[in-house]
């Protein structure tokens, strides 16, 4: 029995080489690519930053009055708590309905912020992945492959380059667009 498995076995491995052999002696035309090198290289990728700190400067300053201003209320309501105390139960209600509605504003526009900084870079992505479709045909590329996939392989095979500055040209600069707060209620 094991005679005849070992036969077998043996038949299948020279069909295959013999199958396979002259697919294995072509070469394969591939790429390689390096995509954090691309995006970090990227002019698009790196105008998106400049986009959002501003963004959020404007945010953050709007947060702040906000909260200097909810500071101030709790003082009051402090003051009124020893004056009049019938009353403060409600007022403090009414306090702390402010704080969760502001906690909720927060995380809402945090949101926005995530939105448009994937949205920004998923057209950098679409980009590049499209230049290099791109470059892949011009080469007539079977495969390209990120390069953080491969052990070795030729320089040659290296689009990196040719994809950033490609990228660069096309796509200079991605202009943030901050979604509509109230389509993220909705999410």
């Amino acid at each position: 029995m094991k005679n005849i498995s070992k036969t077998i076995l043996g038949s299948c491995l020279v069909f295959s080489c013999i199958s396979f052999g002259p697919l294995f002696a072509q070469t394969i035309p591939i790429g390689v690519i390096d995509i954090q090198k691309v995006i970090k290289n990227s002019a698009a990728a790196r105008s998106i930053r400049p986009q959002m700190e501003k963004l959020k400067k404007v945010y953050r300053a709007k947060f702040k009055k906000t909260e200097l201003n909810l500071q101030n209320q709790k003082r009051e309501l402090q003051k009124q708590r020893a004056i009049m105390p019938e009353g403060y139960s409600k007022k403090l209600k009414t306090f702390q309905k402010k704080v969760r509605n502001t906690q909720r504003e927060v995380q809402i526009v945090n949101r926005m912020f995530d939105r448009a900084l994937a949205n920004s870079m998923r057209e950098v992505h679409k980009t590049m992945n499209g230049i290099t479709m791109q470059i892949a045909q011009e080469k007539s590329l079977k495969f390209v492959i990120p390069k953080r996939l491969v052990i070795f392989y030729e320089e040659t095979s290296d689009i990196t380059e040719e994809v950033t500055k490609r990228l660069n040209k096309r796509l200079p600069k991605v202009k943030v667009v901050i979604p509509k707060a109230k389509k993220l209620r909705n999410n």
